[in-house]
C-alpha cells in the first residue's frame, strides 16, 4: 500500500488522517479478527499536532443467556456498541495506543 503524506506547514511531511485511519483499523482487525464490522466515528489532531486520534466503534453480540435468567430473550436484546480510540502517529504513522472510549 503506497503511503499518502502531507506537508505540514513547517514542511516536514506527516501521516494524513486516511493513513491514520487505516493504521488504526489495521491495528483493530489484527487485535480482534473475529469483530468482522466497525466503522470509523471519530478523527481529531492533537493539541500539539504530533498524533491523530482516531475512533472506531464495533458492536458486540448480545450474550447468550440461561433459560429461566429473567432476561430477554437474544432476539431481543439490542447489540452493545464499543468504542476504542487509537492515538497514531503523525510522523511515522505507527499506533502507539489504544483506549477505551466511554459515552459520557
Amino acid at each position: 500500500m503506497a503511503v499518502v503524506k502531507e506537508s505540514t506547514t513547517k514542511g516536514a511531511a506527516r501521516f494524513d488522517v486516511r493513513d491514520a485511519a487505516r493504521a488504526a483499523a489495521g491495528y483493530f482487525q489484527a487485535l480482534y479478527p473475529n469483530v468482522v464490522s466497525f466503522s470509523l466515528e471519530e478523527v481529531e489532531l492533537s493539541e500539539k499536532e504530533d498524533y491523530w486520534l482516531i475512533a472506531l466503534s464495533f458492536e458486540l453480540p448480545p450474550k447468550r443467556t440461561g433459560r429461566g435468567s429473567g432476561t430477554l430473550p437474544i432476539l431481543f436484546q439490542p447489540p452493545k456498541t464499543k468504542y476504542k480510540i487509537f492515538k497514531v502517529d503523525v510522523k511515522t504513522g505507527e499506533v502507539v495506543s489504544m483506549r477505551i472510549r466511554n459515552l459520557e
